[in-house]
């Protein structure tokens, strides 16, 4: 295989067998982990523990996560750096 280029095996995305199976078992059973999240979060009768798991669970659905920032300042003036997932950007203001 030349470096940087695929060649063979499963197309990028393509779930797996053991991912495959378990998504044709909920299938089959009419379940929806998402819709079945969304009602214990939403039931009022639940704990507040529980319902506030269930909306921090389902949140990344919706919004994405931050990534980190570290902020420092010396005496050359404030650095900022921005970790996005291994590349590193560093500003100095």
């Amino acid at each position: 295989m030349t470096k940087g280029l695929k060649t063979g095996g499963r197309i990028k995305g393509t779930p797996n067998k053991r991912t495959q199976e378990a998504m044709q078992k909920l299938e089959e059973l009419g379940c929806d982990p998402i819709e079945g999240m969304a009602r214990i979060a939403m039931d009022k009768s639940n704990s507040i523990e529980l319902r506030a798991k269930m909306y921090s669970e389902l949140a990344p659905y919706i919004f994405p996560k931050r990534k980190a920032m570290d902020i420092n300042s010396n005496s050359d003036g404030l650095t900022i750096v921005i970790d996005r997932g291994g590349i590193k950007t560093i500003n100095t203001v």
